[in-house]
Parts: structure tokens; C-alpha cells; sequence
């Protein structure tokens, strides 16, 4: 998966749970997230593209660029499909 294929797909699943406008500034707990919400990320991106990411690491990095780049700089974190 491309760089830019993970922003939108990830992009994507953060929209669709905190039914927000999302761009690369956007901090997931500003946006409305909570504990349950990035459950609910984090089993998405499971189901969607077979990747465990742990919770902490969004609750690390809730600025969605933070949270992405760190997907795309650990491969075995990064979606594969």
C-alpha cells in the first residue's frame, strides 16, 4: 500500500467513526474520539486491512498525520491490502 493509498484508506475509517471532516491537523480527541472510538479504528483497520495496530498507538499520536506516519514507518503495522 502506498503512502498516499494508507492516508485515504485510514482517513477514511477516522471519518466514518468520528463522523468528522479529517485532514493531516486533525486530533483524533478534538475531533470527539474516546476510548470506545479508537477501539473501533483500530478493529476496522483489522478487518479492512489485517493489521494490529495496539490502541497506545493512536492514544501516542491522535494528530492524524502522527497516527499515519507512524503506520507507514513500521511494517508490521502498515496495511497490506
Amino acid at each position: 500500500m502506498t503512502d498516499d493509498e494508507l492516508r485515504t484508506a485510514v482517513g477514511t475509517i477516522w471519518r466514518e467513526v468520528l463522523e468528522a471532516d479529517v485532514d493531516d491537523d486533525t486530533d483524533f480527541f478534538g475531533a470527539g474520539g474516546h476510548s470506545f472510538a479508537a477501539l473501533r479504528i483500530i478493529a476496522v483497520l483489522g478487518s479492512r486491512h489485517g493489521v494490529s495496530v495496539p490502541v497506545k498507538v493512536l492514544f501516542d499520536n491522535p494528530r492524524f498525520a502522527d497516527f499515519v506516519a507512524v503506520l507507514a514507518k513500521e511494517p508490521e503495522l502498515s496495511p497490506q491490502g
